[in-house]
């Protein structure tokens, strides 16, 4: 129950961010709302990390350098996302991260990439990608 909380809040918030980041994207530029936004969020997680005085960060020379670098992505993440709200507004842009989202993961469990466990990908899974592409259609047209 837990990992679904989780799940929708991390929908909502990044909704929430994604039209807070174009609002912001207008006043100062797109990179720089990027930027400020990895800042912001760094400087926060780094204030959780020190509030629950977890020590774990000591392990971090230990982190694969292909997974650490997976932050300087969310720099193109932000890019991409206010540039399709302004482009495609708020509704479509989640709508196509979220297809986007499924297609990665099916591949990733599919093949078992990222040292993730392989899962079986079915035609279930392939339709219900299928409908929601229908979906988006629905809420375009």
């Amino acid at each position: 129950m837990k990992g679904i909380l989780f799940a929708l809040a991390g929908g909502f918030f990044l909704t929430f961010q994604s039209v807070a980041n174009a609002t912001i994207s207008d006043q100062i530029g797109t990179w720089q709302a990027a930027a400020m936004t990895q800042l912001t969020g760094f400087v926060l997680a780094i204030l959780i990390v020190l509030a629950l005085k977890d020590t774990s960060i000591k392990h971090l020379k230990q982190v694969s350098p292909l997974y650490a670098s997976g932050g300087l992505l969310a720099a193109f993440i932000l890019f991409s996302n206010m540039t399709a709200v302004h482009r495609m507004g708020v509704t479509l842009t989640i709508s196509m991260f979220l297809i986007a989202q499924l297609i990665a993961a099916i591949v990733i469990d599919g093949k078992g990439w990222f040292d993730m466990a392989k899962k079986n990908v079915g035609k279930t899974q392939i339709a219900g990608v299928l409908l929601m592409i229908t979906g988006i259609l629905v809420l375009k047209w």
